[in-house]
C-alpha cells in the first residue's frame, strides 16, 4: 500500500478534537480493513451555511447534514476524495445522542471514508450495515 496523503482544513468556528496524526490513523485502519488503497483524502471542516449551499447545489437538499463527501477516483483505482464536515451540526448531534463530541467527529469521518470505498446508506439495510462498520472500527479506533 502506497503511503496516504491527508489535509485537514478546519473552516469552521469550532475546534476540531483531533491531530493530523489521528486522522491519519483512521483512515490507515479503513484502509486495512476495507482492502482499499488510499491515495489523498481531504477533510474539511465548515459551519452550517456551507454545508447548506453544498446539499443545495450538489445534493439538491434544503438541510444541514453532517457530511458531505466527495469521491474523485475511478471504481478500480486509488481511493480519493474529500469529506466535508459541518462541526456546529456534528457538536449538535453529540448532544443530542449524548456522545463525547471527539467520538461523533470520529464516527463522522467514518462514515464519509466508508462512502468513499463505495457503501451507501440510502436503505435501511444499507444504514444500519454502516452503522455497524462505524461502531467496528471506532472500537478498533479506541483499542489501538
Amino acid at each position: 500500500m502506497n503511503p496516504v496523503s491527508i489535509e485537514i482544513f478546519n473552516e469552521s468556528d469550532e475546534i476540531i478534537p483531533f491531530s493530523e496524526g489521528q486522522f491519519q490513523h483512521v483512515v490507515l485502519l479503513v484502509q486495512k480493513q476495507e482492502k482499499r488503497n488510499f491515495l489523498h483524502v481531504e477533510v474539511v471542516f465548515v459551519n452550517e451555511p456551507e454545508i447548506l449551499e453544498m446539499n443545495r447545489r450538489y445534493l439538491g437538499h434544503d438541510h444541514v447534514t453532517d457530511i458531505i463527501t466527495f469521491p474523485y477516483h475511478e471504481e478500480n483505482e486509488p481511493v480519493e476524495g474529500t469529506l466535508y464536515c459541518c462541526a456546529p451540526e456534528i457538536r449538535r448531534q453529540s448532544i443530542e445522542l449524548g456522545t463525547p463530541y471527539d467520538e461523533e467527529v470520529l464516527r463522522v469521518v467514518i462514515h464519509g471514508l466508508l462512502h468513499l470505498v463505495g457503501h451507501d446508506d440510502s436503505t435501511d439495510s444499507q444504514r444500519t450495515r454502516m452503522r455497524s462498520l462505524e461502531d467496528k472500527y471506532i472500537t478498533i479506533y479506541r483499542d489501538y
